[in-house]
């Protein structure tokens, strides 16, 4: 087991972790994250998240220690890019230069690296290079020695840190040779909002964050039942009394679904040549029908689990899908 690591997803609602030996999951577990830990999508409560992640390693049983955490889109910076051919000591002092845009403090403060896309050559001399394209990453080292104390006090050692975009980049590619050559997407169906995630030929080309999930569903049972927030919550995990089916849960389901049926028709429209037909779907509103069904209506795309690339992976595919892209290479 020495070369399994394990990948770790901390989002709202759930932290999720993947055993992966050989670039497969052989191990899933999730566990919820208490409120208030999580604001905007970053980690504001670390101290209350170690006993958190110590716990759910040793509920999962995993057993390995290494481990590789996903850093969430708001928490880095994440771009495509193409530069002149150059050596990988002349990337690192030009890569800074790259966020100048978006980075106005010091970039010493900064961690950069980047995941190569490819080389293009010139027509004479195919063996030199001219250009290289890349997906370049940006996180301040404040953020990093953060995840790395969490780390180690819940008994593991961080061995790397994966942009959530990049984890999934990697992931797509794994799963199918198919998604090299072709346009493919990912729907999470998340808590707070829900992404849409769009692959060109295996390489990451672009998101819609849309800011509604499962928590306005939830919010609509709270209305529709006349109950706390927290109540409310555990209805539509039991989907209780089939809440999920009625009318308030479903005007969410279109509202959400409207809004995935514009990304997609926004990415077809300005890349006319596009080979994009199916729609992958994962996240923690996936096992839920009726929204599932109400997507599937408004896109004019295949929708598709994201465990149908291979079954034997689901819950890992299903739920802790950029957890598992985290650990491969």
């Amino acid at each position: 087991m020495s070369n399994d690591i394990l990948g770790v997803e901390i989002t709202t609602k759930r932290i999720k972790l993947v055993q992966v030996s050989k670039d497969r999951a052989s191990a899933f577990f999730s566990a919820p994250v208490p409120d208030d830990c999580i604001r905007d999508s970053l980690i504001v409560a670390w101290d209350a998240l170690e006993e958190v992640l110590k716990n759910a390693v040793k509920e999962g049983h995993f057993s390995t220690r290494k481990a590789a955490v996903v850093i969430p889109d708001a928490a880095c910076y994440v771009r495509r890019m193409v530069l002149p051919a150059m050596s990988e000591s002349q990337l690192k002092v030009n890569m800074p230069y790259e966020f100048k845009d978006v980075i106005q403090d010091d970039k010493e403060h900064y961690t950069f690296d980047y995941s190569m896309i490819g080389m293009k050559y010139g027509e004479g001399d195919a063996q030199e290079p001219k250009e290289m394209e890349l997906l370049g990453a940006a996180i301040s080292k404040d953020m990093l020695e953060h995840y790395q104390t969490l780390f180690a006090h819940a008994g593991l050692k961080l061995v790397k840190a994966a942009p959530r975009i990049i984890a999934l980049q990697e992931l797509m590619r794994s799963l199918s040779e198919d998604n090299l050559t072709h346009d493919t997407a990912v729907l999470d169906l998340g808590y707070h909002e829900t992404k849409v995630d769009i692959f060109h030929n295996g390489i990451y080309e672009a998101t819609r964050s849309i800011d509604s999930g499962m928590a306005d569903v939830a919010s609509a049972i709270a209305d529709k039942l006349h109950c706390d927030a927290h109540i409310a919550l555990t209805y539509l995990e039991s989907n209780h009394d089939d809440v999920l089916a009625s009318q308030e849960c479903k005007d969410v389901y279109t509202k959400i679904a409207v809004e995935v049926m514009r990304a997609i028709n926004y990415y077809t429209y300005e890349n006319q040549s596009n080979t994009l037909n199916n729609l992958y779907y994962d996240g923690y509103g996936a096992w839920i029908q009726p929204f599932v069904q109400e997507v599937a209506n408004a896109v004019a795309l295949s929708l598709i689990p994201l465990s149908s690339f291979d079954e034997s992976q689901q819950d890992a595919l299903l739920n802790g899908a950029a957890a598992l892209g985290a650990c491969l290479e």
